[in-house]
């Protein structure tokens, strides 16, 4: 195999994939679960047109029927899944603490995994409860009565596939087979996509009744808009980072994969001062850093923070404070710290009482015993808050 056909063979395996060699973003991961699905139901249609085809009896309207039977058995699999996946909405951290509590000064944007809860009616939700509890309900009582009704479909749907013999048998194979992918593909799609567009455009129009109340109304304008787009924002990636935030991202995600030593430390470290780089060639709005955290992953939490250090506007309090409380490593915690000092004498006496809070308590001082920086920093923070306070 020569050089240039062993690199496209290799491109080719990225591509099946779904990603380049060491993409680990999110939308990566599904685009990559995206193809697979679609490469089921093409290979479905195509042995379904195909043995349709094949028959004896072989017409237009036999393979019609045999493609609008795989189709009416893959819409009904979606329609499933996406009742089985729809996401629950729970308290935020903002409605359990009560109204404003949790907005800092600035107008900082609440986290939109914190939030959680979707500003809409939860009826779809309850209505996926109930469906979800009666069909499990249903087929685990009444499993030979459905057994028998399924056996009786496929007799009934069996005329449409030809004269050929083995007609229903493959008519419940046909069925069989595209409900299952069809579930995958709307319970996926429920759990990959349509949780994380509840939770932004929540936390967006969270934003915006804040906004209001504050008299900001070009921040209360802007997160509108962004909510508005959610839909348009889901469809195409999911949550995809600011242009120039990738490569960050997939470099510090490879790095977290290695043996902790003091290279890594380093490497990491000029990760976050690259980050820092990226406002002076482009401009970076605080629903975009806010967003990027909101990822979730290692590296784009790092890059958030990295992004909340250079730039104090940038900088997000309810991100900071979930850093702080349930960060993924002590690396991050330190960043989340450094933000958190950097904004203590702006922040509102609410959020300084939160941070506060969050400092003194036994959880978050358990993640940095032995860590003579990140206590110094803390207890740098806490000095600032009570002479604050005082």
């Amino acid at each position: 195999m020569s050089e240039h056909q062993e690199t496209s063979h290799r491109s080719g395996w990225r591509f099946w994939q779904g990603r380049s060699a060491g993409d680990t973003t999110p939308g990566s991961r599904v685009s990559a679960v995206y193809f697979v699905e679609s490469t089921a139901v093409a290979g479905g249609l195509v042995a379904t047109i195909a043995y349709a085809a094949a028959g004896p009896s072989a017409s237009l309207s036999v393979v019609s029927a045999s493609v609008m039977i795989a189709v009416a058995a893959l819409g009904s699999g979606v329609l499933v899944g996406i009742l089985f996946g729809v996401p629950r909405t729970t308290p935020g951290i903002d409605r359990q603490a009560g109204g404003d509590a949790a907005v800092p000064a600035g107008g900082a944007i609440p986290q939109a995994a914190s939030l959680g809860a979707v500003g809409a009616n939860t009826n779809l939700e309850q209505i996926s409860d109930w469906l979800t509890k009666i069909l499990v309900g249903v087929g685990l009582t009444q499993f030979t009565a459905i057994k028998r009704e399924a056996s009786q479909l496929f007799h009934g749907l069996a005329p449409a596939l030809g004269d050929g013999s083995g007609r229903a048998s493959f008519a419940g194979s046909v069925v069989i087979y595209f409900f299952v992918v069809g579930f995958l593909t709307g319970w996926l799609y429920a759990r990959l996509r349509l949780g994380l567009l509840m939770s932004n455009t929540d936390a967006l129009l969270e934003l915006a009744r804040r906004a209001d109340r504050a008299g900001d109304t070009e921040t209360a304008q802007t997160a509108r808009e962004r909510a508005n787009n959610q839909l348009a924002l889901a469809t195409d990636s999911l949550a995809t980072p600011t242009t120039g935030t990738t490569d960050l991202i997939l470099q510090y995600n490879r790095l977290r994969d290695t043996p902790p030593s003091t290279r890594r430390t380093s490497q990491m470290s000029e990760i976050v001062r690259q980050a820092r780089r990226l406002p002076d060639s482009q401009p970076f709005h605080q629903l975009d850093v806010v967003q990027l955290f909101n990822e979730g992953t290692h590296g784009s939490r790092i890059v958030a923070l990295a992004l909340m250090e250079t730039d104090p506007r940038l900088a997000d309090f309810p991100s900071v404070l979930n850093a702080i409380q349930n960060s993924r490593s002590g690396f991050e915690q330190y960043h989340a710290l450094t933000v958190a000092n950097l904004m203590a004498a702006s922040l509102s006496a609410d959020a300084k009482a939160q941070l506060q809070q969050a400092l003194e308590s036994d959880d978050v001082r358990s993640k940095w015993e032995g860590d003579t920086s990140r206590a110094s920093l803390a207890a740098t923070i806490l000095d600032r808050l009570r002479s604050s306070s005082s």
